[in-house]
């Protein structure tokens, strides 16, 4: 969503995937406001709570009882319950044009806002929002800027991703490092906080030579950042490969964009998607022994990466 509903309520960092390594989140929905039934009218709320597996309505004493509804709801907010999911209660917040879900915790005293996905990677938000009427939680990736296309049925049967090498291979990236070393590609968004740690915990890895990091940029936090993200991107895919890092760590990407980098954006936003990439930093690589390696979210440990790759 390009205006997140009563983002000051987040008491922790939004889009993180739960149980999952630490990772700038791509959003569950078209990265601008989101449409829905407008729930105008008590009669028009009372429909919604009674349609087949929607959501009920969470009652106005309720939301008294619990300090972390009050805030979710204190600017008018509607609110379902989307039930437990591992010991956190789901709720989805709705005014006029725009929603959010949140995951209260179990004293009630906070909440937080995102997509939870189980430990074997499954979205479990997505079941429980996809009766509401009008949301469709899938990943949409597109040319940044340009309308939303129309929400879509989820296929009962999603394709396989390709291969995330042959992919990645066809982006526009910035490089650094040994040009004989072996090459790590790392998905980033030039303002997610992790893929800035990502970037620094490399450095001694290509300073010593043991490998060469090819960054490919893109814009995922748009919807929290305004649009800052997508210049940022721009403004990387329109320098040089060998200077677009160097300008991204030194915070340089304040210029013009080159009139191709909206095309060279798109054209990361799409491999990115055809590799079901789930947010930043994503890792992919050729392991030694001709393999491919691929790791979503910042790893505890990157030796463990750049050995299997012989560096």
């Amino acid at each position: 969503m390009r205006s997140l509903l009563l983002a000051s309520t987040l008491l922790a960092v939004p889009g993180l995937a739960l149980a999952d390594p630490p990772q700038c989140a791509l959003p569950s929905a078209p990265a601008t406001a989101v449409s829905l039934p407008a729930p105008a009218s008590a009669p028009a709320r009372e429909a919604d709570q009674n349609s087949p597996g929607q959501p009920p309505l969470i009652s106005a004493e309720e939301i008294a009882r619990v300090p972390a509804l009050q805030r979710i709801s204190s600017n008018g907010a509607d609110l379902l319950d989307l039930g437990t999911e591992h010991g956190l209660r789901g709720v989805f917040a709705r005014r006029g044009d725009v929603f959010q879900v949140f995951y209260i915790t179990a004293d009630g005293q906070a909440a937080v806002g995102g997509i939870m996905w189980s430990a074997a990677g499954k979205n479990l938000t997505r079941a429980r929002v996809a009766p509401i009427d009008g949301v469709i939680p899938t990943v949409v990736v597109g040319t940044p800027g340009s309308s939303p296309p129309a929400a879509r049925p989820v296929p009962a049967s999603m394709p396989a991703p390709v291969p995330a090498l042959k992919a990645t291979e066809t982006t526009t990236f910035g490089l650094a490092g040994d040009a004989k070393a072996p090459r790590l590609w790392v998905y980033i968004d030039p303002l997610c906080s992790f893929s800035v740690r990502a970037i620094d915990q490399l450095r001694p890895y290509v300073a010593n030579g043991r490998v060469q990091i090819a960054v490919v940029p893109l814009s995922v936090l748009d919807p929290e950042d305004q649009g800052r993200s997508t210049l940022a991107a721009k403004a990387m895919l329109s320098l040089p490969p060998d200077q677009m890092i160097a300008a991204w760590e030194a915070s340089k990407l304040t210029g013009p964009a080159d009139p191709a980098a909206g095309t060279r954006l798109a054209s990361n936003m799409a491999a990115a998607e055809a590799i079901g990439l789930r947010g930043t930093p994503t890792f992919v690589w050729r392991r030694a022994d001709g393999s491919e390696g691929r790791f979503d979210g910042l790893p505890d440990n990157l030796e463990t990466i750049i050995a299997s790759m012989g560096g």
